[in-house]
């Protein structure tokens, strides 16, 4: 099947790196995509033992990478570990018979060899934050206090001057929407990122109460771009 056939619903994959299904993110996509689209999810992680999990952790200069668990709990792992990983649930989605693939991660992936479309959300944050003029200094949100160096040194790397600050869309967090608004606008933020696809619509709808500046939501906006693709 493929999305210009009119007879069937499009199929669609999602990879997450952690494991399947994401029932924390994927229904809220799947709102936005339609009941045209029919969608298979795959984890990197599904059918591994936790100790084979413990195993995957970030090791020296690895970057660091966290994801969800088919349990709710977050877990941390290296890229260079999972990548090999994400790519076998990519090719099995495609023998599958897939449309098209999602990555459901921000993080930026090197080596990847898909065989049909693959929508990589780094690339389309990035797009989009490029194509917006706005005031001030980008705001990124990033999952844990061990991601704000390399998240920083990124978006650094990208040409912009961000202020980057911690917040667990997994995990309970001391550091409220309010708390993080007041910090945002201190370091003159006028456009803020939620740098992880498990940031769900209720963080930024607090934090735009906070702050009246727009702030961009990565499994939603990828969702919608994929929906624009498959004519959703």
């Amino acid at each position: 099947m493929t999305w210009d056939d009119p007879r069937a619903r499009t199929p669609l994959g999602l990879v997450t790196i952690g494991q399947a299904p994401r029932s924390d993110v994927v229904p809220d996509m799947a709102g936005l995509l339609g009941s045209g689209v029919t969608i298979a999810e795959r984890g990197a992680l599904d059918g591994l033992a936790r100790t084979e999990i413990d195993g995957l952790a970030p090791r020296g200069d690895d970057e660091i990478l966290v994801t969800r668990l088919a349990d709710g709990s977050a877990v941390f792992v290296g890229k260079p570990a999972v990548t090999p990983l994400v790519q076998r649930q990519i090719e099995a989605l495609e023998a599958e018979g897939v449309a098209m693939t999602v990555l459901l991660c921000t993080g930026t992936f090197d080596g990847l060899r898909p065989s049909r479309p693959l929508v990589e959300p780094d690339k389309v944050l990035l797009g989009v934050i490029r194509g917006v003029r706005f005031s001030g200094r980008l705001g990124v949100l990033t999952p844990s206090p061990r991601h704000v160096e390399q998240t920083t040194r990124r978006w650094r790397d990208h040409g912009f001057d961000p202020i980057v600050l911690p917040a667990s869309p997994y995990e309970s967090e001391a550091s409220s929407a309010g708390d993080l608004a007041r910090r945002f606008r201190a370091g003159g933020a006028g456009f803020v990122l939620l740098d992880c696809i498990g940031f769900r619509r209720e963080m930024r709808e607090e934090l735009q109460a906070h702050l009246g500046v727009p702030v961009v939501v990565p499994n939603l906006l990828v969702a919608r771009v994929v929906a624009e693709m498959l004519g959703a």
